[in-house]
This record gives C-alpha cells, sequence and structure tokens, in this order.
C-alpha cells in the first residue's frame, strides 16, 4: 500500500514505516513533490497528482476535504482513497499511532469496497478504560468461586518462588504488602 503525506502530516526524522509494516510505503508530500508544498494547490489537484503517481491513499488532517464539491467530484472519478480523522487530532503521536494502529482495517476496508473516504476516530481514553488490579483479582476470585485472599496468597507465593528460583529475591522488596 502506498500513502502519501499531506503538507501537514508529520514526518519524524528517520522513522522508517517499512520497519513495523513492510507491504507500507510512505511518503511525505514534500519529498513527492515540493512545489506542491506551500502553494495553496488545489486539493483536489493533489488528487489527481496522487492517483497519477500510483497512490492507493492520502493521508490528511484535513476533513473540511469532505465537505468541498470540487474535492469529492475528483476524489469519487480516481482511485485514491482519502484517509483522515473526524475530530483533528494535534498530536503528531497520536496522528501516527492512530494510522499505524488502524492501517491493517484501512487496507481491509478500501481492499473490500475500492477507494474510499476513510475516517479514523477520535483516540480517546477515560474512565471505562481503567481498571485496578486489586478489584480484578476479586472478580477473578469469585469467578473462581475461591476467597480474595486465598488468590493473593497463592500468587504471592508463587511469585516469590519464582523470584527464589532466580536468585532475585531482592526484588522482593519492590512489591507492596496489601
Amino acid at each position: 500500500m502506498r500513502l502519501l503525506l499531506d503538507e501537514g502530516f508529520p514526518s519524524p526524522p528517520n522513522f522508517e514505516i517499512n520497519t513495523v509494516d513492510d507491504s507500507v510505503e510512505v511518503v511525505a508530500l514534500r519529498d513527492f513533490d515540493r512545489s506542491l508544498t506551500g502553494t495553496g494547490a488545489p486539493d483536489w489537484y493533489l488528487y489527481l497528482r496522487a492517483d497519477r503517481a500510483g497512490f492507493d491513499a492520502l493521508v490528511t488532517d484535513d476533513s473540511d476535504q469532505l465537505t468541498q464539491p470540487e474535492e469529492l467530484w475528483v476524489i469519487s472519478k480516481n482511485k485514491l482513497s482519502l484517509i483522515t480523522w473526524r475530530k483533528s487530532i494535534h498530536d503528531p503521536i497520536r496522528k501516527w499511532g492512530q494510522l499505524l494502529a488502524f492501517l491493517p482495517e484501512v487496507r481491509r476496508l478500501i481492499d473490500q469496497h475500492g477507494p474510499s473516504l476513510v475516517l479514523l476516530p477520535a483516540p480517546r481514553l477515560d474512565r471505562r478504560n481503567l481498571e485496578k488490579a486489586s478489584e480484578n483479582l476479586n472478580i477473578l476470585a469469585k469467578e473462581q468461586a475461591v476467597a480474595s485472599q486465598h488468590l493473593r496468597n497463592e500468587a504471592r507465593k508463587a511469585v516469590f518462588e519464582e523470584l527464589g528460583q532466580r536468585g532475585e529475591q531482592e526484588m522482593l522488596g519492590h512489591l507492596r504488602d496489601s
């Protein structure tokens, strides 16, 4: 899969996506054609150039392109997909992380449905994504129909024995007693 990164998309120095996924080629717009950066070239023109150069998708954080008639018309007439976010992300780590995380699914969707507008969801982490290990131990004990303290004692015993076999008893000092 060949991806063209729009002008505003971050390109970390020395980051080679092929070390993560060798089936993906990523090219920054400035490396593809520097004359297209900062010139005010319409987005639809970038689509035509990217499609002609054999890119599969243009990655941009400018979701306004999804509401512009010329852009929508041109992209509907070529083989290029557009990958963007439902809600703009300003953190380059989140952008890259999300793109990498969803890339297999993006590829699958494009393979199944052809050239498309792919809107990645906003990455959110809230209280529903937070759990406490001690609470999970209680749930596990209940599922196993044993007392919580019994499960804790068994876990502690197994950890202490393993550390003893490894000759790393000093690691015991890093464990809080609860």
